[in-house]
Formats: structure tokens, C-alpha cells, sequence
């Protein structure tokens, strides 16, 4: 199965981190040829804040408005790159609407923006990213407002891919592949052993060489003879040494899979894949409990032309 995103959702609230998210979409669509829906969605307004000589139905139509000439010129600068674009403009709430469009418009792909926050606040949930974290069906791309971001495709000189072995590993090797092979990015896999490592060295040489010859085999054998790999085993607290090694490479893209699991277990608050999401310093790909099977990937698929 081949890995294509054909059509890109990005919603877009007009901060710094949904219009990174949009040049990052932008690039992925031009690489993929790929449709790119962008969505704002207009808050309610609530007619006592505003008193009884407001409106409100004018309000609303002026934000409508307003968020339309927005969007009109995010699309022109797309269309400059022959890219199908298409804009929608919704009155609701932010997460439901955003939900509801992918539902309804079924994209391969959600670029999403989160604001750039400091301190305390960037570990505090509610966020419509951390719910869509929870939630989203497809892989969802998250954007910081930090200024690595401007490492969009093709200029991902490296990617790191965490995996701890579990059911959607494949998956998140199948998307990693991919994006690699249209940016041309050498890839680390990354495991980390949550457990410390053993003190006795014996055990410690057959622990990590049994854990280095697992993550050889989640190479896709295609992608060998393009794509420089290299395997790195961690140990500690597996989100803080996800992070730590992130700070140490400095990669353009993090992939991670969020576990197959039930509902209930994935919105369950301190997972790694929430914790790494608000502590990285750069794009986060997080790809959901999928149908997994062997792929070939664009890259190679332009080689055997």
C-alpha cells in the first residue's frame, strides 16, 4: 500500500502557529499532490458580554467575513503553487466543528498549529490540539510557533521515530518512510528503556542487541539502499528522554504512534505522546490506531520510473 495524502486538512485561527502550520501544509500538498482544505471556525458570540445594543447576528457576520477575506489570501498564495484549495468558514465550537469536518471531509492529513506558550501554562490540558490528540482518526501534524518550523519538506534534513514495539509502530514506520522519501531526511529510530539499564554488562550487551537488531527490522527493505538509518537506544522516563534527545538532534519532524488502545486509555492524562506534544521543539507527526500493511514509498516509486 502505497502512502499518499491526497487530501490535507489545516485549520487555521490567523496566530503565528496556524500560518507555520499552513506553509507546512502547503508543502506537503505541493509534494503529494494533495487537495488542502483550510477551515476557521467562528466561536459563538454571547450577547451579554457585549450588551444589549450590540447586534449580534452583525458581529457574527462581520467575523464571517472577515475570517472569508482572511482565507482568500492564504488560498492565492496556494493556488501560486498550483495547488487545489478550497476554504470553509463555520460558526461553533472550535473543536466540534474541526471534528465534524473530518468526519465529514475525510482528509489523510491534519495540520494543526498550537500557540507557542511558556512555562506552566504549556503543561495545562484543555487545549483544541490536546483534544484532538485524543481524538482524530488520522494522523495529525502538530505546528509549533517556535522558529524550527521553518524546516518545512523538503528541507527536513533529519527525522527521529520513537517506537516502543507496540501495535502501531508500523503504521508510524509506514508514514515516516514516506515523508522521508519526498524530503530526502535521514531517519533515526529511537527506543527507550523505561526501566534503567541493567548494572550487569553481559545483560546489558544482549538487551541492546536484541533491541537493535528489532528496530533493524522495522527498515523497510526498499528504503535502504536511499535513506541513510541509524538506530539509538535511550534510557529513562521515555517522554523526558524522547524530548532530551530531540533538544540533542535537532530534528525537523518527531513521528510517534499513538497506542491502539481503547478510547478511554488514549485520553488518559501524563501519556508520552502528551507530554512529548507540549514539551518539543519542533514538529510532532502522532498517527492513530490505523489498518496497517507493507507499502512502497513515493521516493522509491519515482527511482523505479
Amino acid at each position: 500500500m502505497l502512502v499518499r495524502f491526497q487530501k490535507i486538512l489545516c485549520p487555521i485561527d490567523f496566530f503565528s502557529a496556524s500560518r507555520r502550520a499552513f506553509e507546512y501544509a502547503v508543502k506537503l500538498a505541493e509534494n503529494y499532490g494533495a487537495t488542502l482544505e483550510l477551515l476557521h471556525v467562528v466561536s459563538p458570540i454571547i450577547p451579554s458580554v457585549y450588551g444589549s445594543t450590540i447586534s449580534v447576528s452583525d458581529l457574527t457576520a462581520e467575523f464571517q467575513n472577515d475570517a472569508n477575506r482572511q482565507l482568500q489570501t492564504f488560498k492565492l498564495r496556494a493556488d501560486k503553487k498550483h495547488i487545489a484549495v478550497h476554504t470553509t468558514v463555520v460558526i461553533g465550537d472550535v473543536d466540534t466543528e474541526i471534528r465534524r469536518s473530518i468526519t465529514a471531509g475525510k482528509p489523510d492529513l491534519v495540520v494543526v498549529g498550537t500557540r507557542g506558550r511558556r512555562g506552566f501554562e504549556r503543561w495545562v490540558l484543555g487545549s483544541v490540539t490536546e483534544k484532538l490528540m485524543r481524538h482524530c482518526p488520522v494522523p495529525l501534524l502538530v505546528i509549533g510557533s517556535n522558529g524550527a518550523t521553518r524546516m518545512v519538506p523538503p528541507a527536513i534534513a533529519r527525522m527521529i521515530v520513537t517506537t516502543d514495539f507496540s501495535s502501531g509502530t508500523a503504521d508510524a514506520i509506514n508514514y515516516a518512510f514516506s515523508i522521508a522519501g519526498e524530503s530526502q531526511s535521514k531517519v533515526t529510530l529511537l527506543h527507550v528503556i523505561n526501566d534503567g539499564v541493567p548494572a550487569n554488562s553481559k545483560t546489558r550487551e544482549d538487551l541492546f542487541g536484541n533491541i537493535r537488531t528489532e528496530l533493524e527490522k522495522l527498515v523497510p527493505d526498499e528504503a535502504r539502499p536511499w535513506c541513510e538509518v541509524r538506530t539509538q537506544i535511550d534510557s529513562g522516563t521515555p517522554w523526558r528522554a524522547i524530548l532530551k534527545r530531540i533538544q540533542a538532534e535537532k530534528p525537523g519532524l518527531l513521528v510517534m504512534n499513538v497506542h491502539g488502545k481503547g478510547v478511554l486509555e488514549r485520553a488518559l492524562v501524563g501519556s508520552t505522546a502528551d507530554r512529548v506534544l507540549r514539551g518539543s521543539c519542533c514538529p510532532v507527526l502522532l498517527i492513530p490506531p490505523m489498518k496497517s500493511g507493507k507499502i512502497r514509498h513515493s521516493r522509491m516509486k519515482r527511482q523505479a520510473a
